[in-house]
């Protein structure tokens, strides 16, 4: 048996049932006005509810979350279950309807035609329910640039941000003798610890129990790269690989622990003043204009087949994903013209780059039969004693291999991947594509000079290298065996895409389009990502766990192998980011720096959509950390006190 299919009874656990606070019925939460409607109950949004309805708070706040709440499915809440890798998985969330909204990309033209399965969280919490947990900042690099090349401000660089990172996590420091990757001299708790919050509501720690396959993969990737262990890796000088370990969002007492469990804990429900809606979906923004001023007043959502309106006094915050929120926008009449035009929908505003920008990191992937006797997930599916052991000693301790999660093991430079004669030919080729491609826009000319500026410096890098010590991604395992499976995700792609609706029908999908791999530029890197695999899975000491090399074949050799190769696996790491991007209107942006959709009096969008450019890790904690500053900026806006909302009484998820 798989451990896909056995990680269902594992964690199916006693969990005492907690009562949430009693929710109105979508007819009652339509009945009176709000102050403040937050669409999305994904990443930010229970960051906004939380924050803005806090005392002495006179808000009233409405949160409308389109999938149900969960605050204690123990397939959301054992980490394991979690374990997640683009659209393949070796838990349960990813591909279930009940978890997943299952969307999928447009045919790519670049891959074959193929579709591409592009996971959402179904749930109150998002994304942040079903995801990896990964807890990653960018470099430095990466958030200057918002302020200062997209002209956002100062209050948008790297140390403006890191207070809201910090304000938004309660870290906890790595157990120096607990599972360590590398020798402790590595280590520097106290730097690390510098840069960290210890008082938020999202608990942050770092794996307790390792498979027997992460410390090896992890010096085989420091010596293949020839990249050494960072000991600060939050920092903010660079994002190579962390002595450290990297950082997941899971509880001490070893539970997920997602937005809705940390920001929405019972305590926070019961807040006079606001109000918590899941399963409804929002169809559309309702506005008036008067003496040339576009107000939203309403907001139209609907569940159990009916449709409802309730009324907004003062904002709408769009917070509901780099997918969502431009849908909304534009079945609002907010987008451009010609589109909704074609589709029947009255134009509010002629707003053309809602949708554009779209930014993800594409990934490819190998996976390898390992020794005999080596302990990976893959144990938990066919040693019913080492499976029933690990289920007991979760249930008893919440310790044990249920508390994993595979982590990235740090982003590589490209330098260290290629040749400089192989990396001088890509950068030449690159070059003439940005001085004569039609599609380089001012807008994307500016992210493009970022882009080269980082990769020519070789400080960050360019490609993350993650384990997963299971197999089933790419190939069938055989019985009794076990696997890894080696995962190179590029993090600064050229590549643009799209979001756009394709009818007037909330409950039809919108055309979701990453474009990958279409630049010459972001097929190379991951074709030289794939051959990288197979160099570092090479590599000792990982090399002495390796039995066979399963796919690609070992045969898999020539430039043209691999390019087929590539062609054929690639998948998003479902990190969708810039549909809504936070830079001038005349660059192309939709939002300004206090977030504010332009030509709207009260629109604000407050999740991933608003980050310009493509960061070097996985997004979440940045997102937590916009939706921060976010409720920091409108609370002072609005003459509030923005120095309460702290997070009181347990989130649901610890309990």
């Amino acid at each position: 048996m798989g451990s896909s299919r056995i990680l269902p009874s594992l964690v199916a656990l006693v969990v005492s049932a907690i009562s949430l606070a009693d929710a109105l019925s979508p007819a009652a939460f339509a009945q009176e006005p709000f102050d403040v409607i937050v669409v999305g109950g994904g990443t930010a949004g229970p960051v906004l509810a939380n924050r803005l309805s806090a005392s002495p708070s006179s808000l009233r706040v409405g949160l409308i979350e389109a999938g149900a709440d969960r605050p204690v499915d123990p397939l959301i809440n054992t980490p394991t279950a979690g374990n997640l890798l683009g659209n393949a998985h070796v838990g349960t969330l990813l591909g279930n309807p009940t978890y997943d909204w299952e969307l999928k990309s447009a045919p790519q033209p670049a891959l074959n035609g193929q579709e591409l399965q592009y996971p959402r969280g179904k749930v109150m919490g998002g994304s942040s329910a079903i995801n990896s947990m990964v807890w990653q900042r960018g470099s430095r690099a990466d958030y200057d640039a918002w302020g200062t090349t997209f002209e956002n401000g100062e209050e948008w660089n790297f140390d403006a941000l890191l207070p809201f990172f910090m304000r938004s996590e309660s870290w906890h420091p790595p157990e120096e003798n607990a599972a360590p990757l590398f020798p402790s001299e590595h280590l520097n708790i106290s730097a690390v610890a510098a840069f960290h919050g210890t008082e938020g509501p999202v608990s942050v720690t770092y794996n307790t129990y390792l498979t027997d396959l992460d410390a090896p993969a992890a010096q085989a990737a420091v010596k293949a790269a020839q990249v050494p262990p960072n000991s600060n890796p939050d920092g903010g000088a660079d994002a190579s690989m962390p002595a450290t370990g990297t950082a997941r969002t899971v509880t001490p007492n070893g539970l997920r622990h997602h937005a809705a469990a940390a920001y929405l804990s019972t305590e926070v429900r019961t807040r006079p003043n606001l109000e918590v809606l899941a399963e409804a979906t929002v169809s559309r923004i309702i506005f008036e204009t008067k003496k040339g001023k576009t107000k939203a007043t309403a907001v139209e959502y609907v569940s159990g087949g009916k449709t409802y309106t309730v009324e907004v006094r003062k904002e709408v915050i769009m917070a509901a994903g780099a997918i969502h929120t431009p849908q909304i926008l534009e079945l609002s009449g907010v987008g451009n013209k010609t589109l909704l035009e074609s589709l029947g929908i009255p134009v509010v505003l002629d707003l053309p780059e809602v949708g554009e920008n779209l930014q993800d990191h594409p990934v490819t992937l190998s996976d390898f039969r390992v020794v005999p006797n080596v302990v990976t997930l893959d144990t938990l599916g066919y040693n019913s004693t080492f499976a029933s052991e690990q289920a007991e000693l979760y249930k008893s301790s919440r310790s044990g291999i249920l508390t994993y999660t595979s982590a990235p093991l740090g982003p590589v430079p490209l330098q260290s991947m290629t040749t400089p004669e192989e990396l001088a030919a890509m950068r030449k080729q690159l070059d003439e594509y940005i001085e004569t491609s039609p599609e380089v826009t001012p807008f994307l000319k500016k992210q493009y000079d970022v882009l080269r500026d980082i990769v020519d410096k070789g400080e960050d890098g360019w490609v993350e290298m993650v384990l997963v010590p299971a197999g089933g991604v790419l190939s069938t395992p055989e019985a009794g065996k076990s696997y890894l499976t080696a995962v190179a995700i590029q993090l600064h792609p050229f590549g643009r895409g799209s979001v756009h609706i394709k009818s007037a029908d909330i409950a039809e999908a919108p055309v979701i389009d990453p474009r990958f791999l279409e630049l010459p530029w972001d097929f190379n890197v991951l074709v030289q990502g794939a051959q990288f695999i197979r160099k570092w899975v090479a590599t000792e000491p990982l090399a002495s766990y390796v039995d066979k090399i399963v796919t690609p074949p070992e045969s898999t050799s020539t430039r043209e192998d691999w390019e087929k190769y590539v062609r054929s696996v690639v998948r998003t790491t479902n990190h969708p980011l810039g549909t809504t991007a936070m830079a001038p209107r005349e660059l192309g942006g939709v939002v300004d720096p206090a977030l504010k959709v332009y030509g709207l009096e009260n629109v604000r969008v407050v999740d991933a959509s608003i980050i310009p450019l493509t960061i070097g890790v996985a997004i979440m904690p940045t997102v937590y950390a916009v939706a921060e500053k976010a409720a920091d900026i409108l609370l002072k806006e609005w003459k509030l006190d923005a120095s309460t909302g702290t997070h009181t009484g347990k989130g649901l998820g610890e309990l």
